[in-house]
């Protein structure tokens, strides 16, 4: 169980991982370990370093610096290790040309997993993941949505001990989100953990015992959910959608407002405990007509990584 001292054993762990591209950008002195049955979450922007991380992860791809060890191994050619990871990356790899069964069996079978026993699991993937009747479809006539969740039961298939996972409620629509959560929430029951990069707070908020937010390549923070979640209690997030450009100087200059930002043609406004949000269209002035839609909800962790840079995450499901 998590939290348990006799399960503490690290089925994976980076010290001061790098790996750094041409013009400088990439990730920069990661520290991560990873126990039984433990869900980390990694939130940022897009180019924040999440996906090259993962890649690390995943054997994917070289560190410039720093080490990774899986099981207590560090050797990321090792079949051994490979074969206790499940992955879903940004850019899954199919065989267009063959059905997503056929894709599916393939893997099963790199895996070195029976026969039979490939068959009645792909059987209960494919029907959980709401593509059976698309089983013997050409991938290649597969929707984006489709080809995620193909991902997920090649990933899941041999029952790996580390999942480490890019978006994977990308493309999926609330009912398949659900199902997933459900369905991750069981594997960490039984010991499987799992690495998430997801900017859909929901996903992130309902699974993650710890996230660590990256930007710009950096760990800039790291914590429990509830922790986090605590700095903000009491606040609200004001969401204005705008038929014209702002200046957010004045908005920002108010006490009661911790962060603002601007997202396409929404301003997101993170107000402290007690503020009203008539206070943020007061200091608009004569621009508050420019106002289509106003929404006032709850922070999330979306809030508290736009407090901490000032940068919101992108939008995903609410």
């Amino acid at each position: 169980m998590k939290g348990d001292t006799a399960s503490k054993a690290e089925l994976l762990k980076a010290a001061d991982l790098s790996r750094v591209y041409r013009g400088g950008k990439g990730v920069f002195g990661i520290n991560l370990a990873l126990e039984p049955g433990e869900v980390v979450g990694l939130m940022g922007p897009n180019g924040s370093g999440k996906t090259t991380l993962l890649r690390m992860l995943a054997t994917a791809s070289t560190p410039t610096s720093g080490s990774v060890s899986w099981f207590g191994n560090s050797n990321s050619r090792e079949p051994s290790v490979r074969r206790r990871l499940g992955v879903v990356l940004d850019q899954a790899a199919h065989f267009e040309q063959m059905t997503g069964y056929q894709n599916a069996w393939f893997f099963a079978h790199q895996f070195g997993i029976p026969p039979e026993l490939a068959r009645g699991r792909l059987d209960e993937l494919f029907r959980w993941s709401g593509i059976w009747e698309a089983r013997d479809q050409l991938v290649r006539e597969y929707s984006l949505g489709m080809k995620r969740r193909l991902n997920l039961v090649e990933a899941l298939v041999h029952r790996p001990q580390i999942l480490l996972l890019d978006e994977p409620s990308l493309a999926l629509d609330y009912r398949a989100e659900l199902d997933l959560i459900e369905r991750l929430q069981l594997l960490t029951l039984t010991g499987t953990a799992i690495v998430l990069a997801t900017n859909d707070v929901h996903l992130a908020e309902r699974l993650s015992d710890r996230i660590l937010f990256l930007h710009q390549g950096n760990v800039i923070r790291e914590g429990r959910v509830p922790d986090l979640l605590t700095e903000l209690a009491g606040s609200k997030e004001v969401q204005l959608q705008m038929s014209s450009p702002v200046s957010l100087d004045k908005v920002r200059a108010l006490p009661s407002v911790q962060a603002a930002n601007v997202e396409g043609d929404t301003v997101h406004i993170v107000l402290a405990r007690g503020a009203n949000p008539a206070e943020v269209l007061a200091v608009l002035n004569g621009t508050a007509d420019l106002v289509s839609n106003m929404r006032v909800r709850r922070p999330n962790l979306g809030d508290v990584f736009l407090k901490l840079t000032g940068v919101a995450l992108p939008a995903t499901h609410d």
